[in-house]
């Protein structure tokens, strides 16, 4: 019997699969099931969040904790929309 470890984490939705991925894609809203989409959705995701952020702060700009909070939803729910 394999003893499993206090930081065994396969019952978290973060350690799930996307249903009829093969294992290759985790669980998401989008139900985004196939590897070369989600990796597409991803990158529009980023350019989304790239571009966003880069218009919202000039190098004279101190970021507060408030900032960083902003920067973690840039771009989510854009995805679809791309």
């Amino acid at each position: 019997m394999e003893k499993i470890g206090r930081y065994d984490t396969s019952g978290l939705t973060e350690a799930q699969f996307e249903p009829g991925s093969r294992g290759r894609v985790l669980k998401n809203k989008l139900g985004i099931k196939r590897k070369r989409e989600m990796d597409e959705a991803e990158s529009v995701a980023l350019k989304v969040a790239l571009d966003t952020l880069l218009g919202m702060y000039d190098e004279k700009h101190r970021f507060t904790a408030e900032d960083i909070r902003k920067m973690h939803k840039v771009g989510v729910g854009r995805i679809a929309d791309a």
